[in-house]
């Protein structure tokens, strides 16, 4: 027999010789780690009751992974993750998984000896971006502030002065003129196709989108509380069947935020922290999955975003709390945008919200017109954002209880308070807050425009940008037209009585501060600067006005006190000099008045003797008369 032969001959006595069990070995979905984050893999084997699960590692090494009710004991980063060997669940958790690209298999065999496999493919990789950079801008330019990695999936950003940006992609804000109140740290969060949770990154900067929603809530198992919003399609036929890789229609990221935005998560199918995986079995699920019990941080008012390829975000709002237990919830507010000032012409935000889903939400301006919002499906293409000609809507979505609008060409006619109204819905009952806007004639405003000083005291005026722009220089004209320039340099040499007042010419401060008002100081004074700006601005100027104080003046009050109580002074001590040495044709008219006083007190007392000495009263039993008789009808 060749050697052909004898191999053939092998294979069929081996064939003949194997147990009839059927051996399945499934490709998995392949998982995206940064270096340091915990894998979770969890599989339905469908085998039933199981009798053991375990894990083959990238090296080849295959380990078992005991049910949480036996005593085994496996590697320390290691442990099985389910809802236990009888659910015929196999689940791994590997904490702190290291860079490398590998298969992952977890293999399972039943009671009855049948068996299976599942592979995933796992790449780790080593975190490569840069967490904190520098860059130096000349004051003045414009530029593009960029922070973290440039592949991330959505931003929350903040400068020096506040909340700047909340965004998709990469973090960046386009700053027109670099100012003082630009520079320092800019602090960044982002995630990335890789990261389990959100990354802070820091730049600093030296003098430079409502759908369907099928299924939001949750659910808990003896073990786990599970937080989710998932978008079901025709195309899925029932619950855990997912549909085909190559669909078109998936989430692009899972965003959830717990209560009292303490945290936020970005997860992913096979991607977790130490204590939040990700829950779902199809590609457009979005949910997180921690054990119990449940921590104080974790009562309250979930936030739960699943950003689908068809460029809208689904989710809303979940209320977890333990059973009979509402003491975790805080109560609804309404957050507000801050009060800001606007140059007329320019845009204006105009932004409420609310931990809870809403319906519904209207404007209503200062000269009392009510708004209607109406939330667009769309938030990728601006023209369909917008509500009027003016009004354009900015936020997440209704079902994140947003309600932001961007007014735009900003008139003097806007100033006032604005009012939004927030229609709930679960209780269908609306929630109000308010935003104080101030749209200025000029992008620069007086602190000021009339003021009243007193000869000889400090007085201080000026005027400043109203959005902060660096100005190149600050000058002022006197009534008397004389002109002259300040600023914040110690050295400057300023006219004698006049200094710069102000945080410097980069945060756009023009002040001036008068010591010892004179008289050639009342009346129009003219405040001038050049804004530094890329696109090349001219001067602009506001007058404010210096006046003297009406009536009286300070000196002229302070005299008429000082008589005033100089007066009273002298009078006292003539009242009481005329008691205690009065003359002796006053002491005669005393005494003749005490002796009046005296017999009108006797008289008065010999009238009372007679009133009671002629008054008798007689008592009688009653039913008798006077004379003792019993009275009878006559």
């Amino acid at each position: 027999m060749d050697a052909a032969a004898a191999q053939v001959a092998l294979r069929v006595l081996l064939l003949l010789s194997s147990s009839p069990t059927t051996v399945v070995v499934l490709c998995g979905r392949p998982v995206w780690l940064t270096d340091g984050d915990t894998l979770y893999l969890r599989w339905q084997s469908g085998l039933g009751l199981l009798n053991r699960c375990s894990v083959v590692l990238p090296n080849g090494t295959e380990t078992t992974l005991p049910d949480a009710t036996a005593s085994a004991v496996t590697a320390a980063n290691l442990t099985y993750v389910g809802d236990g060997y009888q659910s015929g669940q196999c689940g791994l958790r590997a904490a702190s998984v290291t860079p490398g690209v590998g298969n992952w298999t977890l293999t399972a065999s039943s009671v009855d000896g049948r068996y299976d496999r599942d592979t995933s493919h796992v790449t780790c990789i080593a975190k490569q971006w840069p967490r904190s950079t520098t860059i130096r801008v000349p004051v003045g330019t414009a530029v593009n502030v960029t922070c973290g990695p440039p592949k991330a999936f959505y931003c929350r950003m903040s400068g020096p002065s506040g909340e700047v940006s909340r965004h998709k992609g990469q973090c960046w804000v386009y700053v027109k003129s670099v100012g003082s109140h630009h520079q320092d740290v800019w602090t960044c969060w982002s995630v990335t196709a890789e990261s389990a949770a959100e990354v802070q990154y820091t730049l600093r900067l030296h003098a430079y989108r409502e759908g369907a929603i099928t299924e939001v809530g949750f659910d808990e198992t003896p073990t786990e509380v599970r937080v989710f919003c998932n978008v079901r399609e025709s195309n899925v036929t029932a619950v855990g069947i997912a549909v085909d890789p190559d669909d078109n229609f998936r989430s692009k990221y899972c965003r959830i935020t717990l209560p009292r935005d303490t945290k936020i998560l970005s997860l992913a199918y096979g991607r977790g922290t130490s204590r939040y995986s990700y829950h779902g079995t199809a590609y457009n699920d979005c949910g997180v999955s921690f054990a119990k019990p449940l921590r104080r941080s974790e009562i309250g008012r979930w936030k739960c975003m699943n950003a689908m390829s068809d460029d809208r975000v689904y989710g809303g709002f979940v209320v977890v709390v333990p059973p009979n237990n509402t003491k975790g919830i805080p109560p609804l507010t309404v957050t507000t945008s801050r009060s800001v000032m606007v140059p007329k012409g320019n845009t204006f935000h105009v932004e409420c919200s609310v931990h809870s889903e809403i319906d519904y939400c209207w404007l209503r301006h200062p000269n009392g017109t009510a708004i209607p919002v109406t939330v667009p499906d769309r938030t990728t293409d601006d023209f369909r954002n917008r509500i009027g000609t003016r009004y354009r809507y900015t936020g997440e979505g209704l079902s994140f209880g947003q309600c932001h609008v961007a007014i735009d060409d900003a008139s003097t006619s806007d100033t006032g308070a604005w009012l939004c109204a927030l229609g709930l819905r679960d209780d269908r009952r609306e929630m109000y807050g308010t935003v104080d806007i101030t749209v200025s004639e000029s992008v620069i405003a007086a602190r000021q425009e009339e003021l009243y000083a007193t000869e000889g005291s400090q007085v201080t005026l000026g005027c400043d940008t109203v959005e902060k722009q660096p100005i190149a220089y600050c000058r002022f004209l006197t009534p008397s037209l004389f002109g002259f320039a300040v600023d914040e340099k110690s050295d400057a040499r300023s006219p004698p009585r006049y200094a710069y007042s102000g945080q410097g010419l980069t945060a756009g401060h023009c002040g001036l501060s008068i010591d010892g008002v004179e008289d050639s100081d009342y009346g129009n004074w003219t405040c001038a600067v050049k804004i530094l700006d890329s696109s090349g601005s001219e001067e602009v100027s506001t007058t404010v006005i210096l006046r003297k104080p009406e009536g009286f003046t300070m000196i002229q009050i302070i005299g008429i006190v000082l008589c005033g109580t100089m007066i009273s002074i002298m009078s006292l001590f003539f009242a009481n000099h005329l008691i205690t040495n009065p003359s002796a044709k006053t002491r005669k008219k005393i005494e003749k008045l005490e002796m009046q006083l005296e017999a009108g007190e006797q008289g008065r007392r010999v009238g009372a003797r007679r009133a009671q000495t002629s008054t008798r009263v007689i008592r009688t039993q009653p039913g008798l008369s006077k004379q003792g008789s019993v009275p009878r009808r006559i």
